[in-house]
């Protein structure tokens, strides 16, 4: 699988990701091997995941995803606990290594995925050399945007939506998709080993005041969104200051710090951060917008799940979809552990205000949620984010304050829908009646799309909506009942495994790197 690399778009937040950048060498025999060139070329040639940076002053230190900005060298500082952001100025660079593999099993690090990614292959390969299965870094379907020149990742639909009873529509941003001759073209894709049923694609134009923008709520209502009110403050479950990470969409993000937790503290088994927004005089109502998206730590352990059901998956799967509650009882609870829950606190104290939904790993989406300050005392807002560990990659948290201005989409007509065999599908995705387009892996289809004419003074935003749901293909795979009834009756099961999952991964990476 081959996604572009990563793509900052000037008019929204989204950043698209690779998972087939350069390798993570996590397991086996390794060894740091000195270069002849420049950081900055040995950063822009070859990609490496790590480096040892020794200093004018004879100081080392080991860099995890680096990249240069400017005249530093920036990434993750391993400082042999949590890795933290740090950089190091080009100037101050005598040499560089990077790390030598033998023979071990490797992982592909998704830029901008965060340092999660890097623990997927120890969690995956327990120890063997055995290929991680990265199939699972991405949700699926993906719809490419045809921008004028070239093709650009910009939605992967419904994630999470892996059994009919499932379905969802998902709503989205198209931030590359650009008008030509009158209609707009997008490409739809299965790259992974899973089915894609898609029982509608469509395409929503909105024209509104360009001082806004327009994105859409968890249910797919869209809103329009004017001047962004960022944190005064805010921090994450360890008190420490991420402000610098949640203002503004450039990329960095917060996350989880990789680290050992107990399983048997319930405290232990969520995380987040908490902000405060000045809150402007008289103000009884506000949106909270989120740019954010999951790190394949998730998918790789919504996967994992799955895999669970070793050789009975395929029954497991049918008998959902037998019986509709059960598969969304099932959905409920992940959810509930899974997604991104925010909370504001109130008079009262901390009360739910909803949760961001399942947004995949592959690029940040917008969500917005709206929140209702009648009962917030003071001059200032409180939010607070949480959800499993490692699960969220947050790029920006803002807040959107005062009355809101009416939103007037409408969908564009759907003039020709082809397969990679020339045959016409439109009749299949055209409308949701459970007709389905059906993609098995490599397959996909070309949309085109009937522009209308422009509101004159008003901006354009294009936004898709798609139905529809997916089922996983995990192959041959060990039934692993303990990790099911775990899920089944613990109300926290999902986030214990994954902290027991973590803290066996972070273990096997202090192995290999003795």
């Amino acid at each position: 699988m081959s996604l572009p690399r990563i793509q900052p778009h000037a008019s929204g937040p989204r950043l698209t990701i690779s998972c087939a950048l350069g390798t993570i060498a996590l397991l086996g025999c390794t060894h740091w091997a000195g270069q002849n060139v420049s950081a900055d070329r040995l950063i822009q040639a070859k990609h490496p995941d790590r480096i040892r940076v020794t200093r004018a002053g004879g100081q080392r230190t080991v860099m995890i995803a680096p990249r240069i900005s400017g005249d530093s060298l920036i990434g993750m500082i391993d400082n042999g606990e949590s890795p933290t952001r740090g950089g190091i100025a080009l100037a101050d660079v005598r040499s560089v290594e990077v790390r030598r593999v033998n023979a071990v099993a490797t992982v592909a690090l998704a830029a901008g995925a965060g340092v999660t990614a890097a623990v997927i292959a120890a969690a995956a390969s327990g120890g063997s050399e055995s290929p991680p299965p990265c199939d699972h870094c991405v949700s699926c379907p993906l719809v490419y945007s045809w921008d004028g020149a070239d093709w650009r990742l910009d939605s992967g639909t419904f994630g999470g939506a892996i059994v009919h009873a499932l379905q969802r529509t998902d709503v989205d941003n198209l931030d590359y998709v650009a008008a030509q001759d009158g209609g707009l073209r997008l490409d739809v894709r299965n790259e992974l080993a899973e089915t894609d049923h898609i029982d509608r694609l469509a395409v929503v134009a909105v024209d509104h005041d360009p001082a806004v923008t327009v994105a859409p709520d968890p249910h797919g209502t869209l809103h329009a969104v004017g001047r962004l009110l960022e944190p005064a403050r805010a921090a994450d479950a360890a008190g420490q200051d991420v402000l610098a990470r949640v203002r503004g969409s450039d990329g960095w993000n917060w996350e989880s710090a990789p680290r050992r937790r107990n399983p048997s503290d319930s405290a232990q088994l969520r995380d987040g951060i908490e902000l405060v927004f000045p809150r402007p005089a008289g103000e009884s109502s506000a949106r909270l917008v989120v740019d954010a998206h999951n790190t394949p730590w998730a998918a790789y352990l919504l996967a994992e799940f799955v895999r669970a059901h070793g050789d009975d998956t395929a029954a497991w799967y049918d008998s959902l979809d037998a019986r509709p509650e059960d598969a969304r009882r099932l959905g409920l609870r992940l959810a509930r552990e899974a997604f991104l829950r925010a909370d504001i606190e109130t008079t009262a104290g901390w009360r739910p205000v909803g949760l961001f939904w399942e947004a995949g790993p592959e690029i940040v989406k917008r969500q917005v949620l709206a929140l209702d300050l009648s009962a917030v005392p003071g001059d200032s807002v409180r939010v607070r984010l949480e959800s499993a560990p490692s699960f969220w990659l947050i790029d920006r948290v803002a807040l959107d304050i005062g009355r809101e201005q009416p939103v007037r989409a409408r969908e564009l007509d759907l003039s020709s829908a082809r397969d990679r065999g020339g045959r016409d599908v439109r009749a299949a995705i055209a409308t949701s009646d459970d007709r389905y387009l059906t993609l098995e892996t490599g397959q996909g289809a070309e949309l085109r799309f009937q522009d209308t004419p422009r509101v004159a003074g008003q901006r354009r935003t294009y936004l898709l909506r798609s139905t529809g749901w997916y089922r996983l293909q995990t192959g041959a795979s060990p039934h692993d009942p303990a990790l099911l009834a775990r899920v089944a009756t613990d109300p926290q099961g999902v986030s214990r495994a994954s902290v027991e999952r973590m803290n066996d991964a972070l273990a096997a990476m202090t192995r290999a790197a003795r």
